[in-house]
């Protein structure tokens, strides 16, 4: 079959193209409309140490910080810090299940790292990602507190407070609109030619 005959094939099927890809899409909206939405926010950190004070310019990690990063990520989702927040917030969760609400996104490269939270309310996501940050510099300041007083080895503080999204991470209405109109543009090749195959000259 030549480039031309399909061509032509498809503009004769144009409408069964057109109801298909119709179809599709909103199937994939009202996909997206019953889909419980879930909100995400950010409370952006740093590490500091008594010989490296956080600037705006420079801010690459040691080997020291490397370290502590991945020990403060065990802290964020340990039972210890997301009891504290649960309390606090009086939430009506477990510390697990706070758990799974809470991830902590940084690269070894640099001293800044983020608290992410999720809800299916803006407003607790962000209350969540504001109270963990709160409790982990708090935490760390206790851990990293020398018995004779002297000045910490490490300490968290906050760069950025977290806000309430208006905008949900998850459905993502315009990926699934296109992965509708996808869908839909082949299923509608595939009558097209159904209808041709079953002996119909025009679709």
């Amino acid at each position: 079959m030549s480039k031309r005959n399909f061509g032509d094939i498809i503009r004769a099927g144009w409408r069964i193209l057109a109801v298909s890809v119709f179809v599709c899409v909103s199937v994939a909206f009202v996909f997206t409309l019953l889909v419980t939405p879930v909100y995400e926010s950010r409370a952006q950190m740093f590490v500091s140490t008594p010989d490296q004070t956080f600037r705006e310019d420079t801010y690459k990690a040691d080997l020291f910080s490397q370290q502590r990063l991945v020990a403060y990520a065990e802290l964020v989702k340990g039972n210890f810090v997301t009891s504290r927040v649960v309390d606090e917030l009086a939430l009506d969760l477990s510390p697990a299940e706070l758990a799974q609400k809470v991830t902590m996104s940084y690269s070894v490269e640099s001293v800044v790292f983020d608290i992410v939270a999720t809800d299916n309310s803006p407003e607790i996501a962000r209350d969540i990602a504001n109270a963990m940050a709160v409790e982990l510099s708090e935490v760390v300041a206790d851990l990293e507190a020398p018995e004779d007083g002297e000045t910490p080895s490490a300490a968290v503080g906050i760069r950025n407070q977290p806000e309430a999204s208006s905008t949900p991470v998850r459905p993502n209405t315009a990926h699934y609109l296109t992965i509708g109109a996808v869908v839909g543009l082949l299923v509608g090749v595939a009558l097209v030619f159904a209808q041709l195959r079953f002996g119909r000259d025009r679709p």
